[in-house]
């Protein structure tokens, strides 16, 4: 008698973001491992809190805009945890009645959330409930704050890119054994877009824009444009349509060659056909352009997790930090008329980017369903 496929739940927070990437690219390598396994792929708190999503992202993004230095005291602070301990047993009980009505209907074999909220969110209904379900972390940064964690039992594990992220975990209070070094997941990439260019053909400089408009600004690409090195430059822009309209109003005032793109798909086989890339190290763009073997500028970093990262990739060699947009063109200038150098920070990247991450999460996740949920072999 065969078994049922299994029931995959997937979590993240806020849709097109980098939570949300890593939970696609989950997603499509489970599908791949298991063609007839049944998943759902969505952001917890827009599903069962719809108003108080939009709440935290309106406030989120106000603080981060206005008030970043707040975020930044706030953000992996021990007194901060310690002041809203009573208070987020109460937010994340898991115990609401969407909660429950999605998970009695789904009724999972696992569960993966690559977002600290919806991983506490669904331990505390697995506690409460008194149900082994395996529940799965995925760190989508290079370092883990301390809201990451839960009350560690045997069926919950945490997936982190790098060893000194293990340390941070075990510092935190999780074992050891129960963290798995697989890296952040990326998309896998399309086989026709694996093949590296040759130095010649990347003489590029790919600008990322931010989509929501706090990465890259129009007065970083013109203080890129200053630099006296031959190059092109490509923008994306995202969905930040101001910073596209500015560059599509102004490209003919520029002396490099510009190429302003929108939204792009495959951002993966931009990076591997570029020398550099400017702009904000997100969790998601960061674990790509290591991959990619993509060499960083880091450009305006936001405070938080984004600064864990500058760190992180700047400590391995893979990326420089920038304080200033006007300090762009002699570093860019440098880096191009020194190979070595660049090349030097390209291994570097390479050596930091874990490109089976997806795949190697799904076999795990794949792998730990209990026997009578797997499916038939």
């Amino acid at each position: 008698m065969s078994r049922p496929p299994p029931r995959i739940l997937i979590c993240y927070l806020v849709r097109n973001s980098g939570h949300h990437a890593a939970a696609r690219a989950i997603e499509a390598e489970i599908r791949k491992q298991s063609p007839h396994a049944e998943i759902r792929c969505l952001d917890l708190l827009e599903t069962t809190h719809p108003t108080w999503s939009a709440l935290v992202q309106y406030a989120y993004m106000s603080t981060i805009r206005r008030t970043p230095e707040l975020w930044e005291a706030l953000y992996d602070n021990f007194w901060f945890d310690w002041l809203t301990k009573w208070i987020r047993p109460l937010v994340q009980r898991g115990n609401s009645l969407k909660l429950r009505i999605l998970m009695d209907a789904f009724q999972p074999d696992a569960i993966v959330c690559t977002q600290a909220h919806p991983f506490a969110v669904l331990s505390a209904y697995a506690r409460r409930q008194g149900q082994p379900i395996p529940l799965w972390g995925v760190v989508t940064d290079f370092l883990p704050h301390r809201f990451w964690f839960v009350p560690p039992n045997e069926h919950i594990r945490y997936v982190v890119s790098t060893e000194t992220a293990v340390q941070r975990l075990m510092i935190l209070g999780i074992p050891g054994e129960r963290i798995h070094t697989f890296g952040i997941p990326i998309q896998a990439d399309q086989p026709a877009d694996r093949k590296r260019p040759t130095r010649l053909d990347r003489r590029r400089v790919l600008v990322m824009g931010g989509s929501r408009g706090l990465g890259a600004r129009f007065a970083t690409i013109r203080h890129l444009d200053r630099a006296t090195s031959d190059f092109t430059i490509d923008v994306v822009t995202g969905t930040n349509r101001r910073l596209r309209k500015q560059l599509l109003a102004a490209r003919h005032k520029f002396r490099h060659p510009m190429r302003i793109r929108g939204y792009v798909r495959n951002v993966a086989a931009m990076m591997r056909h570029s020398s550099l890339l400017i702009g904000k190290p997100g969790g998601l763009t960061s674990a790509e352009a290591m991959v990619a073997g993509t060499p960083m500028l880091i450009i305006r970093p936001l405070p938080g997790q984004e600064r864990g990262n500058t760190e992180m990739l700047v400590r391995h060699g893979a990326a420089i930090h920038l304080d200033r947009d006007r300090d762009l063109p002699a570093v860019v200038t440098s880096l191009l008329t020194n190979p070595t150098l660049l090349d030097m920070m390209a291994a570097r990247a390479r050596a930091l980017g874990k490109p089976d991450a997806a795949r190697d999460i799904a076999n795990a996740v794949l792998a730990h369903i209990p026997p009578e949920a797997a499916p038939a072999p």
